[in-house]
């Protein structure tokens, strides 16, 4: 057989069924959401955040009256959930201070399966600012996520805990920080003013490290019917604008990755349209067409794309079989460049290396566990080595594990956070769940493998997927989803997706666009090739 574009009839392969392959975006976009909008925040005030009018810590209990909102929240304009934030003065073991409450809901549609994801977080904070314990939680309908922090001295003792484990981390917090909830929370404690510009740390738990907050007071106007100041929150290079109230009550938040949050009556937040409404379903919201089909994907060799809404040096991950091309090349194609930011993108299918180079000293994170990769976990350890039995080859070591994670892991669309030892535990789950199982279990028999997310072509669009890649020379995707045990050429990788990373596959939602310039196709025997027009 010989690689060449042709035309003619072709010989249809199976259509695989890739509706499990999904649902990795919106692990990162839900997660987002409940960091900024529920999740909690620690506050380390810099700059002139108080705007010279002084630092109101010291009548931080007297200031702060029992408070309550309600938001609907929306995506991409249909409604979807609500969330509550309370505050209240408080008291503990006779500390005075105050109670931050939040607690969200989410119910949506995932080609036909409807899916519910409540969330809370709680913190109670002292009177000098100092957040002396704090709680969250994160439940779907496959599993449920708990985190725990307690102050002792300068340090914040945090424990997350799934279904099967429990880990423990201590956060140095030497300025005493305190763990609100969310923007609402935030301005509550702060007298707005134009020009206030500050810092913060939200603790991001899917490391359970801090994230940079940047909060700007940019201006003062009128907002459905009420003053209100137009507040700048940046996360990662995400920005969300807000309309804050000089009284701390956020009218609305809408962010780039399609959430918003709505002030609204109790009753009217708490009404959410049925799920199964086919608006609902937040997959098709996130899929990127195509501007044509690709009738086999397993047969391309080489996929050549123009890619809108992508700069040539917005890819985070490097691959070895993808590359940006010139920006001449678009015009060989009879295209015009169009406006905005773009880069033609080059997708090679993987081939198999024979030499296995040493490992690079910086890549060694590769085969060590983190939060939801407990590669060092028995119970990882033992399975892995029971599926590699005798194998030492890293190829063979490979296919193995492959194998092993798609024969036996339900495919099941899910929402959540997925670890290691829990899917174990309970084989199931989509594209999130293989390759986070994948990679605890590879690194255990010491493969260096890593997470890419990024997209994959399923009928007739391009979905967001995650895969693992093993280190054998070179990075070697493989996908124990769709048990490919070399990912075919439609795999578009973005970034890297383990833990905390994930987060940033939520800045490429909604602003690609996709067509295809060429495709290069293996010719089966049978069928002649021709010479492209």
């Amino acid at each position: 057989m010989s690689a060449a574009r042709y035309t003619g009839e072709r010989r249809r392969e199976p259509v695989i069924q890739r509706s499990w392959t999904r649902t990795v975006v919106l692990d990162g976009l839900i997660l987002t959401g409940w960091m900024v909008s529920v999740g909690m925040v620690v506050l380390h005030e810099h700059g002139q955040l108080f705007g010279g009018v002084g630092n109101p810590t010291t009548s931080l209990v007297a200031s702060i009256e029992s408070k309550s909102q309600w938001f609907g929240i929306y995506y991409q304009g249909q409604k979807i959930g609500f969330s509550q934030t309370t505050l209240m003065p408080d008291e503990s073991q006779g500390i005075p201070g105050v109670t931050v409450d939040d607690r969200g809901q989410l119910s949506f549609n995932l080609l036909g399966t409807p899916q519910r994801i409540e969330a809370t977080a709680h913190a109670f904070i002292d009177a000098s600012w100092r957040v002396q314990q704090f709680s969250a939680t994160l439940k779907t309908a496959t599993t449920l996520l708990q985190w725990s922090g307690r102050r002792n001295g300068d340090e914040l003792l945090v424990t997350v805990t799934t279904p099967t484990s429990v880990l423990t981390k201590r956060l140095r917090d030497p300025t005493g920080g305190a763990f609100v909830n969310g923007l609402s929370s935030w301005a509550a404690f702060h007298r707005l003013r134009v020009g206030q510009s500050g810092k913060a740390w939200l603790l991001n738990p899917l490391a359970l490290n801090p994230e940079m907050v940047y909060f700007t007071v940019r201006r003062l106007e009128t907002f459905v019917g009420k003053p209100a100041y137009v507040v700048e929150t940046d996360v990662r290079g995400l920005t969300t604008t807000s309309w804050v109230t000089p009284d701390g009550e956020v009218l609305r938040e809408p962010s780039p990755l399609g959430w918003e949050l709505r002030q609204e009556p109790r009753a009217q937040a708490v009404t959410v349209p049925n799920p199964s409404t086919p608006a609902q379903d937040l997959l098709s919201a996130t899929a990127v067409p195509l501007n044509r089909p690709l009738d086999v994907p397993g047969r391309i060799v080489r996929l050549t794309l123009l890619v809108e809404g992508l700069g040539p040096h917005d890819v985070s991950v490097q691959r070895p079989w993808q590359r940006v091309l010139p920006p001449e090349t678009l015009r060989a194609f009879g295209r015009t460049p169009p406006s905005g930011v773009w880069c033609v993108m080059q997708l090679d299918r993987p081939v198999r290396t024979h030499t296995v180079e040493p490992l690079p000293a910086s890549l060694k994170r590769y085969v060590r566990p983190s939060v939801f990769v407990q590669s060092e976990d028995a119970r990882i350890e033992t399975r892995a080595a029971k599926i590699i039995g005798t194998r030492s080859d890293p190829w063979e070591r490979m296919a193995a594990l492959n194998q092993w994670v798609y024969r036996t892991l339900r495919k099941r669309l899910t929402v959540g956070l997925p670890s290691a030892v829990d899917i174990l535990n309970t084989p199931e789950g989509d594209c999130h769940e293989h390759t986070v199982l994948f990679t605890a279990l590879a690194r255990s028999v010491g493969l260096p493998t890593r997470m890419v997310a990024g997209l994959v072509y399923s009928q007739g669009a391009l979905f967001y997927h995650a895969w693992p890649e093993v280190w054998l020379g070179t990075w070697i995707p493989t996908d124990p989803t769709l048990g490919q045990l070399v990912a075919d050429a439609t795999h578009f990788g973005l970034i890297e997706a383990e833990n905390e990373a994930l987060i940033g596959l939520g800045q490429y939602v909604g602003r690609l666009r996709v067509d295809v310039l060429a495709v290069d196709e293996q010719v089966p025997a049978d069928v002649p090739a021709q010479a492209a027009p």
